[in-house]
């Protein structure tokens, strides 16, 4: 119960109000025994009491503050003004908050919202937890919708598509009508819906299924394509698998005149050998690789290489073969018979002399021996030689050279691609 005090009757005292006045120890020995206290020791007491009155707004000059939260409790002390549906509460401890139903948590670090389900906090507010089917906008909470559904202010309902109609009764199959006296292919029999089977489906125990055939896979929700060797299936069709049946790496011969997405011309660059002006061979394995770091000169039809010989030193034997020369061939020359004669006297051809003493011929035209004849007689030399052929050893030789010879086979230019 909150004490009341009626100070109606007394007089207001301003003095010392905005001072703290002497010290409580001060006072005290003032108002010892023995002592005589003065009218301001008295001011200063009273003063110090009128402290307390003023904190709890009862001083007589005061103005009531509801807003205070103070009070007076039944004792006198001061205490703090509860209201009993404010949510706070008193205790030895001191002022607390008034947890409800474990909604909120108070702790060392302050109040907060105790979260349960479909709440969270985010960024330190209050937010909805939304999960599947639930999304959040600026004008607040509202049903995701997906396929088929549709939100308006009447509520959420089925959208209907094709084959589809929404009622009153609920959803159900808008069945076409019957042509020729036959039934379309989604037909309702006895309250039964049937399929008309068409070429390429089967019925079977667990339902209607795709005819499988060779390269079609059939699972559990879909049809799809079997992919084989080198062919890639995805969301974006049916396609060969360049990885697979053209490596990376791969390098073909090509006619046009760029290279397509994914190649690159064999220049040396982008990772490239460059094959330019160069005939390729194969090495003996994998890491056999390397060029001798030459190229056909020219362009177009005059594509050319020359390659030199090595340079060797030739030398050359000449048989000549036999050969008998006749007396014209023969080179012009006379011989010395053997008779020494005194006088030059009937000497047909020219003749030499000799020296020494010898025995010799005289004839001189007087000496007996000389005569005038109209059929003379010639004396031959004696003979010599057996008319053999013969020949002549000859060398030849040649300075040392080297050929160089253009090595270029017939050809056709293409353009070398790989694969990157």
């Amino acid at each position: 119960m909150e004490r009341k005090s009626n100070l109606s009757n007394a007089k207001s005292n301003m003095e010392n109000t905005k001072s703290n006045g002497p010290s409580a120890d001060n006072l005290k020995r003032r108002f010892k025994e023995g002592s005589i206290p003065l009218q301001t020791d008295y001011a200063d007491l009273i003063n110090i009491a009128d402290i307390g009155r003023r904190a709890v707004g009862k001083a007589p000059s005061q103005t009531d503050n509801p807003n205070s939260a103070l009070k007076l409790d039944d004792t006198g002390a001061l205490a703090v003004k509860l209201n009993d549906n404010g949510g706070l509460k008193t205790d030895k401890d001191g002022l607390s908050v008034k947890i409800k139903d474990k909604s909120l948590l108070a702790d060392n670090n302050g109040l907060a919202v105790n979260t349960g389900r479909g709440l969270r906090i985010n960024n330190d507010k209050l937010e909805v937890n939304n999960h599947h089917g639930i999304e959040i906008v600026n004008e607040g909470v509202k049903v995701k919708v997906s396929n088929g559904i549709n939100v308006d202010n009447d509520g959420v309902s089925v959208k209907a598509g094709n084959g589809i109609k929404v009622d009153s009764s609920g959803v159900s199959l808008n069945i076409g009508e019957t042509k020729n006296s036959r039934y379309s292919s989604l037909r309702l029999k006895n309250n039964v819906f049937s399929v008309e089977l068409n070429n390429g489906l089967i019925d079977e125990s667990g339902g209607i299924t795709v005819g499988q055939g060779d390269g079609i896979i059939v699972g559990n929700q879909t049809v799809s394509v079997k992919a084989g060797n080198g062919i890639t299936v995805n969301s974006n069709g049916v396609s060969i698998d360049p990885y697979t049946v053209l490596p990376k790496g791969m390098i073909v011969m090509f006619s046009g005149d760029s290279a397509p997405t994914g190649w690159a011309f064999c220049d040396g660059n982008n990772g490239t050998p460059d094959l330019r002006s160069r005939f390729v061979m194969c090495g003996n394995d994998f890491s056999d690789k390397g060029n001798d770091g030459n190229k056909a000169s020219g362009s177009g039809n005059a594509k050319i290489f020359f390659r030199d010989t090595t340079q060797t030193q030739v030398s050359v034997t000449v048989n000549v073969q036999n050969t008998t020369l006749t007396e014209a061939q023969i080179p012009s020359h006379k011989h010395t018979g053997g008779m020494a004669y005194r006088y030059d006297t009937g000497m047909r051809y020219s003749y030499s002399t000799g020296s020494g003493e010898t025995n010799e011929i005289n004839n001189h035209i007087n000496s007996g021996v000389m005569t005038k004849d109209s059929t003379p007689y010639y004396v031959y030399t004696s003979n010599t030689g057996e008319g053999q052929g013969h020949n002549h050893q000859a060398t030849a030789s040649s300075p040392s050279h080297y050929h160089s010879v253009d090595v270029i086979p017939p050809y056709y230019l293409l353009a070398f691609i790989m694969k990157l």
